[in-house]
């Protein structure tokens, strides 16, 4: 895709977009669609970003294995996804699963030793019914759960903005008196994915469970592109989708600076591996990146000081993860039926009496079925630490994190080494998924303040779409933005 560019000269285009994750993707195929020029470039050498997959002996690896900053979980609640696939024109293959979860308690913080396995489902109706096995509530105090419950799941837009500054520990010790419902719901959170529930904004939470009826009906579902597996069948129709009506990818580009011309964006700079220079001129620029990557790209003096204040706040909320990927020869026993594996959906994984966080597992093969070679199957482990910008974990810490979660697999499955046909452990920078998900720190639009002609379309993006959908609303959002602005 690169032998003709000539360096010596400026590239021209109406929209440059840095960044080929699913928010940069989404905006450029929505835009070639409708008559620009489009070109995006981005430092990886596929596209996908962290959303995408990485293919390894012939399986296909999710989890943030490459630059970039989209989440990377297989299992997708699609629903802003839905109208940028309307907009764009393209059809991304979902292989609907039921939205179904294992919850496992161990009591042994070192991972030893019999855990209580809890099966739900994802949703408030599912949540109440796993309170007591799952959570930890009382029997006896299920009609306090419930009614809490009820009132996140019941609030307002209005209710749920007002309640973004306000931080679930501190709202449960005021709505609460019980201190097992509070524990309980607080467990509840970490479940769903956040390692320091006590912190998470009560405003996020209620929109993570508030109904939206103005929008499509949800879609749970796995990505199964019949050519690419994973992850990047996610992203591969809107990449095919801007190479099919002239747009350009250059990939092993990275983005370097954004230029102005008589205020407004005029383009951006982009260096190879070799740092060779490309001018990409045009009159808007994306930039699909967390907000604190995409102000790097800009001139400091055109910064908007309340953009700059509110990209150091999220990058105080980031997390990175360890992980483990196996390739199976087959799939794996479980110990207490002798049944084989057939769970398609994450199994979390909560240690010691207090029920803390400790990452989870999926068999992704079951969902997608490029996932891994035929007759094969693919089990990933990932465990997110949240982190602070300046804080750093060894990797003596971190991988001792990720024996105690394999010491219990080796427990909950009867045979698994015995499936081993490869494994390895799996680092992944920050930021390995949307820690920021759940931070009330207010997000920004698509229009950056201050400087015309450039939007934002990164999972930074104000937005009550969860994880993964929030890049392919930013991606729509930017698309929209660029229409409307045009002159």
């Amino acid at each position: 895709m690169r032998d003709d560019l000539d360096f010596a000269k400026p590239l021209a285009c109406d929209v440059a977009i840095a960044g080929a994750g699913l928010g940069g993707l989404v905006a450029g195929a929505i835009l070639a669609r409708r008559g620009r020029r489009v070109v995006v470039v981005d430092r990886a050498g596929r596209v996908g970003g962290r959303g995408g997959a990485t293919p390894h002996r012939g399986w296909w690896l999710d989890g943030g294995l490459r630059d970039g900053a989209d989440p990377g979980d297989l299992q997708v609640g699609w629903r802003y996804g839905r109208l940028a696939e309307r907009e764009a024109g393209v059809e991304v293959p979902l292989r609907p699963v039921e939205p179904v979860i294992r919850v496992h308690r161990i009591p042994d913080a070192r991972g030893g030793g019999e855990g209580r396995v809890v099966e739900g489902r994802w949703g408030a109706k599912g949540f109440a019914r796993m309170a007591c096995d799952a959570f930890g509530c009382p029997e006896a105090k299920l009609p306090v759960f419930a009614a809490v419950l009820a009132k996140l799941t019941g609030a307002g837009p209005e209710e749920r903005r007002a309640a973004l500054p306000l931080a679930l520990g501190a709202w449960l010790e005021g709505e609460v008196a019980d201190a097992d419902v509070r524990r309980a719901l607080l467990t509840m959170l970490a479940v769903i994915f956040a390692e320091r529930p006590e912190r998470a904004s009560v405003g996020r939470l209620m929109g993570f469970f508030a109904r939206r009826d103005d929008l499509p009906e949800l879609v749970i579902g796995c990505a199964d592109h019949p050519q690419v597996g994973g992850m990047q069948g996610l992203a591969q129709p809107f990449a095919d989708a801007i190479a099919a009506r002239g747009g350009r990818l250059l990939l092993g580009l990275a983005p370097r600076e954004v230029l102005f011309e008589g205020g407004r964006a005029a383009g951006l700079v982009a260096v190879d591996e070799g740092h060779l220079a490309l001018e990409v001129r045009a009159r808007a620029v994306v930039l699909a990146a967390p907000v604190w990557q995409a102000l790097r790209l800009l001139p400091p003096e055109r910064i908007d000081p309340g953009l700059a204040a509110l990209a150091r706040a999220l990058e105080d909320e980031q997390a990175e993860a360890i992980g483990w990927q196996a390739g199976l020869r087959r799939l794996p026993r479980l110990r207490a039926t002798g049944e084989s594996e057939s769970h398609a959906g994450w199994n979390r994984v909560l240690v010691g009496p207090d029920a803390r966080y400790h990452g989870g597992f999926h068999l992704p093969s079951l969902g997608s079925r490029r996932q891994a070679p035929e007759g094969r199957h693919l089990l990933h482990a990932f465990i997110g630490s949240w982190l602070a910008r300046d804080e750093r974990i060894p990797w003596a810490r971190s991988r001792a994190r990720l024996e105690t979660l394999l010491a219990y697999l080796r427990s909950f499955y009867l045979d698994l080494d015995a499936c081993l046909e490869w494994s390895a452990v799996q680092w992944v920078e920050r930021p390995a998924l949307l820690a920021w998900q759940w931070s009330g720190v207010p997000r920004h639009g698509v229009r950056a303040p201050g400087c015309e002609g450039v939007y934002l379309a990164g999972t930074t993006f104000e937005s009550e779409a969860g994880p993964i959908d929030i890049a392919a609303h930013a991606g729509l959002e930017a698309a929209r933005a660029v229409q409307e602005d045009a002159p």
